[in-house]
């Protein structure tokens, strides 16, 4: 689970888990303070006893760790396509910005300016989850319920379209 989904969590839920959820200036949960993998184990494990599934699940950070280990391929890739794409936009004139590389590899700049909201603060960015790498990842490596299970499903759960993961992201 990303930490994003903190900010689709309601706040009673994370309570009614037994987190006691700080925040900092800009309203945003401070996630560095709480085991992220405690809450979640905790919370399914509600919801499957819930639902009457006998599920083992134990949490397990996978975070630091995971990114302070030697780069892979697309991790040496994409650094360099982010160092071409400042360069890149150097030479154009582009100054005071970040760098970002689209899904075709084209580097644009990225403004403080155009993350910030009318209150001057800067609201959580989520992945479009529409957009070409999370399409491929969804449509060739995620595999998930579809409407072809759901009758072997309800040995499982009585409503197994609630977990289909096309209707859940309305796709």
């Amino acid at each position: 689970m990303a930490e994003g989904v903190f900010h689709d969590l309601d706040p009673q839920e994370i309570k009614n888990a037994g987190v006691s959820m700080t925040y900092d200036e800009h309203g945003h949960p401070e996630l560095g303070k709480i085991s992220k993998a405690v809450l979640f184990n905790d919370i399914l494990e509600k919801k499957f006893k819930a639902i009457g599934l006998k599920v083992k699940t134990r949490p397990v950070e996978i975070g630091y760790d995971v990114r302070c280990q030697d780069p892979i391929a697309f991790d040496l890739t994409y650094c360099t396509e982010l160092a071409m794409g400042a360069y890149e936009l150097f030479k154009k004139g582009e100054t005071g910005c970040m760098v970002y590389v689209d899904s075709f590899g084209e580097p644009k700049p990225l403004y403080l300016k155009d993350l910030q909201g009318a209150d001057g603060k800067i609201p959580p960015r989520r992945v479009d989850i529409n957009g070409g790498t999370a399409q491929n990842y969804f449509g060739h490596i995620c595999h998930f319920i579809t409407p072809a299970d759901y009758e072997a499903a309800k040995k499982y759960v009585p409503n197994p379209e609630a977990y289909d993961f096309c209707k859940i992201l309305n796709w």
